[in-house]
């Protein structure tokens, strides 16, 4: 049996994966019914629904032009025989993945009287959008979609197209992740790496199933159009955010708020782990073992390691995280005043904040207690218009590229 674990790796009892979460089929109890569990609310009240859906919805610029299906995509992953399998499903979830969030918001949305309280609010979202939850497996580039018994029509039909056009940007996503991977052989077929990816995620001997947030250094909260056609070598956060929607800045609080403690802390966590992986990271993973389910420690050390494993932050660059926020510059100070806490992090310089000004076009950096300008030489960028291509020959970290054919 053990060999042909390590020898011919497949999906089994043994493996941790965030599809055994949540059952597909599985019921929700989302609505609140009045019962109380150790004295805490079972379920979502329609005010609660409702003042969720409009936070998410305005602070990511969703206000109008809603497409007939709109996907929520929460990500876990799945890894065999891995002390660390926490790290690699979702930060804001507690370690867990994202699944259940993403169907509870795409209920809230579906729902008729979430929707009626929205149009009170200015947000009229058409009869015909359905709102769906998904779950991309990471590690294994797949995706599973919820409720799929919702969809009647025509909408079944765009999500079976929708669905193709999922596969193929995992199929790719895979494929460029494998680059990082040196026992993955390039040369074959997108197909055949996408299966070899797969099965690195449940090998018992892989200490590297996925690299997680490996070599991030960028934030940036702004519209799509920013960053459309760039290719960033999966280095950067990105937050969509409309600054024409938000002109007080009470979004950009909420963003910010949440932004700077989870992608500064990510990256503060792989930056101290490279600088000096024995003392403040957790050396290499393979002797680990789970102490009291809170932490690890090698073999039969009792000092709980404060870091990441080797294996993590092998192929990491320290470098402390530059966010690029677009919004003007005094909207962005008041936001920061207004918390001591978030202002922390860029007064100590954690975080590296520097602001797009949305009329100038220029950039500003904040320095002890306001901005000021920063003065940039314009720079020429490599383009291409076969970014895999590209990549596939080239182990390590890249310069930013315009990519001519957005894939």
């Amino acid at each position: 049996k053990l060999f042909a674990q390590v020898f011919f790796p497949s999906m089994g009892a043994t493996v941790s994966t965030s599809l055994k979460h949540m059952e597909q089929g599985s019921l929700l109890q989302i609505d609140a019914t009045g019962e109380t569990e150790e004295g805490l609310q079972v379920g979502f009240t329609l005010a609660e629904m409702a003042d969720m859906s409009e936070n998410l919805l305005k602070s990511i610029g969703l206000t109008d032009a809603f497409a007939p299906i709109f996907y929520f995509v929460a990500h876990g992953s799945s890894s065999n025989n891995n002390p660390h399998y926490a790290a690699y499903d979702c930060g804001a979830c507690s370690g867990r993945p994202g699944s259940v969030n993403s169907r509870v918001i795409s209920y809230f949305l579906n729902k008729k009287e979430v929707r009626s309280e929205l149009k009170n609010r200015g947000i009229v979202i058409p009869d015909a959008t359905l709102f769906m939850g998904a779950l991309h497996d990471t590690t294994r580039d797949e995706i599973v979609f919820y409720d799929e018994e919702l969809l009647q029509g025509s909408l079944k039909e765009l999500h079976l197209k929708n669905k193709a056009t999922f596969n193929e940007a995992l199929k790719n996503n895979a494929f460029e992740r494998s680059r990082r991977f040196i026992l993955i052989n390039k040369n074959k077929q997108k197909n055949q790496v996408w299966e070899k990816v797969k099965l690195r995620s449940i090998s018992l001997f892989e200490p590297r199933p996925e690299l997680n947030h490996a070599t991030n250094s960028l934030c940036i909260i702004g519209g799509k159009e920013l960053t459309k056609g760039l290719f960033l070598d999966r280095r950067s956060f990105l937050n969509s955010y409309d600054y024409r929607k938000d002109p007080e800045g009470k979004y950009l609080a909420g963003i910010m708020g949440a932004a700077a403690p989870v992608c500064g802390g990510i990256n503060l966590e792989y930056f101290f782990s490279r600088v000096d992986n024995l003392r403040l990271g957790a050396g290499t993973k393979l002797p680990h073992n789970v102490m009291g389910l809170i932490g690890v420690a090698n073999g039969i050390d009792g000092d709980l390691r404060p870091g990441l494993p080797s294996q993590m932050i092998e192929v990491h660059e320290p470098v402390r995280l530059l966010m690029i926020v677009e919004q003007y510059p005094q909207v962005v100070e008041k936001v920061l005043h207004a918390s001591a806490p978030l202002l922390e992090w860029f007064e100590n310089e954690w975080i590296h904040l520097v602001v797009l000004h949305p009329d100038e076009k220029a950039f500003y950096v904040f320095k002890g207690k306001g901005f000021v300008a920063l003065d940039l030489e314009p720079r020429l960028i490599q383009k291409t218009n076969d970014i895999l291509d590209v990549i596939m020959k080239n182990h390590e970290n890249m310069p930013v590229m315009m990519m001519e054919e957005v894939i």
